[in-house]
């Protein structure tokens, strides 16, 4: 997830098109907590979290002997892990605190970053998008490792997705009331999907949507897809950690053509943006989306709180509040590591 969330790396050269592109996808996903419900926010659910996935998807590659595996691990998992741990027993202590709730409540929440996925709520709602990320890229980085067969990954990619649009929810497991896996395993079926996808478009060539005229012919499908559901010849709707999924067309097409064809469109607006004066706060969002990910909904209580109501007003503190701790923590880090090195 360096890579995908908040890598600074120098001896990589970044990718400023990558790095805006996500950082719409979280501003997508703060502003999807601040107006849920409506017309607006289920577009930015088509492809919010979708599109990380597939961005995920360009860093992969297959792993060749066990000494690649212990890497990865090192490198992509366990880190990530602990970290999800952390900022998972610091957050909901928070929220206890703020909130006045009592220890049994504490106990309660602790446990559910254990079970992950429905179960967490509150300051950590977010947080079953790091359950699923690292299951996803578990599992692709195994099936491309084991083979290189194309035909194979599609097979089992295609078939794992359709096989998990084929229901609405999962009936014959409930934990803590939610109709679930723990840490949303079966959601993987779909992520594991656009993950791929990420992997098989950029892999040989990350400049193909740099061209202006797929760039333009990519934005011009997503919108008039979206004035097809505005004018109400389809219905669709997506939820990843709800697992809601609603479509008047067949629902395992629906869900493996739209949030692509929209996140593709996002990232040719990405490219787009890197001519712009904006260019360069977005590719700075960009590069600490998972500090963004992990700290928004407690900023965003903290403004209903404190009665600041201005979706405007929330949209920045919900980004840049996480986005400067983010720097800070970095820069501790670095000063720590420089003395112990």
């Amino acid at each position: 997830m360096k890579q995908l969330m908040v890598s600074n790396d120098k001896n990589k050269t970044r990718i400023d098109w990558i790095d805006i592109a996500k950082a719409y996808g979280i501003i997508a996903v703060v502003l999807g907590h601040i107006l849920p419900g409506n017309l607006f926010s289920q577009f930015l659910y088509w492809w919010h979290i979708p599109i990380f996935f597939i961005i995920a998807g360009i860093f992969l590659k297959p792993l060749e002997c066990p000494n690649s595996w212990i890497n990865f691990y090192k490198k992509r998992v366990k880190g990530e892990f602990l970290l999800y741990m952390c900022m998972g027993v610091l957050l909901v202590y928070l929220y206890t605190v703020i909130h006045h709730k009592n220890s049994t409540f504490l106990m309660d929440h602790w446990f559910d970053l254990i079970l992950g996925g429905r179960t967490l709520n509150f300051y950590t709602s977010t947080f079953w998008f790091i359950n699923v990320y690292l299951l996803t890229i578990i599992s692709v980085t195994g099936l491309i490792s084991v083979t290189h067969n194309r035909w194979v990954h599609l097979l089992v990619l295609v078939g794992g997705l359709f096989l998990e649009t084929s229901y609405k929810q999962i009936t014959w497991m409930h934990i803590n009331g939610f109709a679930m896996m723990p840490w949303n395993l079966d959601t993987v079926l779909i992520t594991a999907f656009y993950t791929y996808l990420g992997y098989y478009l950029f892999q040989t060539n990350q400049k193909w949507i740099e061209k202006k005229w797929v760039a333009l012919l990519i934005i011009v499908l997503a919108s008039i897809i979206l004035g097809l559901k505005i004018t109400g010849w389809f219905n669709f709707q997506l939820s990843l950690k709800s697992h809601l999924i609603q479509s008047s067309l067949p629902t395992g097409v629906a869900v493996a053509i739209i949030p692509v064809i929209f996140a593709l469109a996002i990232m040719a607006c990405a490219w787009l943006t890197t001519k712009t004066a904006i260019r360069c706060p977005l590719s700075f969002v960009g590069q600490h989306t998972l500090a963004i990910m992990y700290g928004h909904k407690i900023c965003l209580d903290v403004c209903q709180l404190g009665g600041i109501e201005n979706v405007v007003i929330r949209l920045i503190i919900g980004i840049t509040i996480p986005a400067m701790l983010g720097v800070i923590i970095q820069w501790v880090r670095k000063k720590y590591d420089a003395k112990t090195s």
